[in-house]
C-alpha cells in the first residue's frame, strides 16, 4: 500500500498541526499561510518535537530553544543552527492528503 492518507482535504486550515508516525518516522503535517506541509517532526538544532511551535514571520520556533525555522527554505535565520527542517512531499488521492511510502 504505497499511499498512506494523512488526513482529509477538508479539515486543513491555517495554524493545522497534526504528528503522525509512518514507517516509523514521525512526522508534521501542518499549515500556514494556505499552504500544507510535511515535515520531519524534529527541530534540527536539539531535536525536540515541533508539533506545539509556535508560527510567526513565515517562521516556525522550536519550543525548546526558541529557534525559528523559515517555512519556505527550511533554514534557520540563527547562524548558530545550521541544520535545515527536512520536508517530505504530499500527495493528494481524492479528497485525501497523504504520503507515498514506496
Amino acid at each position: 500500500m504505497p499511499f498512506v492518507a494523512l488526513e482529509m482535504l477538508h479539515q486543513l486550515h491555517d495554524g493545522y498541526r497534526k504528528a503522525v508516525r509512518v514507517a516509523g518516522q514521525d512526522l508534521l503535517l501542518l499549515q500556514e499561510n494556505g499552504k500544507t506541509q510535511l515535515i520531519v517532526n524534529r527541530c534540527p538544532h536539539a531535536g525536540a518535537s515541533m508539533t506545539y511551535a509556535t508560527f510567526s514571520n513565515n517562521c516556525l520556533r522550536c519550543p525548546m530553544h526558541g529557534i525559528e525555522f523559515d517555512l519556505a527554505s527550511g533554514r534557520s535565520p540563527n547562524p548558530a543552527c545550521t541544520q535545515a527542517l527536512q520536508f517530505i512531499p504530499l500527495v493528494y488521492e481524492g479528497n485525501k492528503i497523504g504520503i507515498d511510502v514506496r
